[in-house]
């Protein structure tokens, strides 16, 4: 299976794509923090009833994700609130031990989250199988520091996001011109006041309604551009690991 989002012909973005070779770090069951209740697996049937009682059980907004790089603080927004609970739900659940980030395109996102390494077959099954409902918002948008869900492009009308893969976006900064030509090639209309965001911090205003935005990195912008930097094989797959490790603080 492949997670991505279309290629623009523009060289200033590509695609996120689904690792296709596992993470090297093994999970067992017995490393797991056991949750206080019994997990109840998500289907695309219960997800949304029980997501929704995730959320209101678990109203915690601000993550902080360690990496090699450095650390970032993520403020996870309220008006998405599937893709919040969802996040909040598999890092309480462990599931994000251990992953790493295996597609690193400079200029334009760090992609992690998931493998597809034997060991992950158990924490996934734990967790689920299952897609998400699209949570566009016209106010969250692509700009640099977005924590964005991947998704599926083919048979997938509804733009669902996929459960697990996560990307956060570096991005350029455009020029009107840029800005006038991205509308026109992807039939878009981006607001002034986002132009003035793009121009001014950056991103990649092209995965504005493809992908769900759910989160913005609040501090360490600086270490995007570090982890966007490092040395990557031919699939984009980072030479030396650049581990994940995720908090919940409020």
């Amino acid at each position: 299976m492949i997670t991505s989002c279309q290629q623009p012909s523009a060289s200033k973005s590509e695609a996120p794509l689904k690792p296709k070779k596992p993470a090297p770090s093994p999970i067992s069951p017995k490393a797991e923090k056991k949750p206080s209740k019994k997990m109840i697996p998500l289907t695309n049937e219960n997800l949304v009833e029980e997501l929704t009682k995730y959320g209101n059980e678990n109203r915690e907004t601000l993550v902080v994700m360690k990496t090699p790089k450095g650390t970032m603080k993520i403020q996870l927004y309220e008006n998405t609130p599937l893709h919040r609970a969802n996040f909040i739900r598999l890092i309480k659940n462990g599931f994000y031990k251990g992953t790493e980030f295996y597609r690193v395109i400079n200029n334009f996102m760090i992609q992690g989250g998931d493998s597809d390494g034997f060991e992950r077959q158990y924490v996934k099954q734990k967790m689920g199988t299952y897609t998400l409902p699209a949570e566009f918002r016209k106010e969250n948008i692509h700009k640099k520091g977005a924590l964005s869900m991947a998704r599926e492009y083919e048979n997938n009308p509804e733009k669902r996001s996929v459960a697990f893969e996560f990307f956060i976006i570096q991005g350029t900064r455009y020029t009107a011109g840029e800005l006038l030509g991205a509308e026109q090639q992807y039939h878009l209309f981006i607001s002034p006041v986002h132009q003035e965001i793009y121009k001014t911090q950056g991103g990649t205003p092209h995965l504005d309604g493809q992908h769900t935005v759910f989160g913005q990195v609040i501090e360490g912008l600086e270490v995007i551009d570090s982890l966007a930097a490092v040395t990557v094989d031919e699939g984009n797959w980072p030479i030396e690991k650049m581990s994940i490790d995720l908090e919940i603080r409020d």
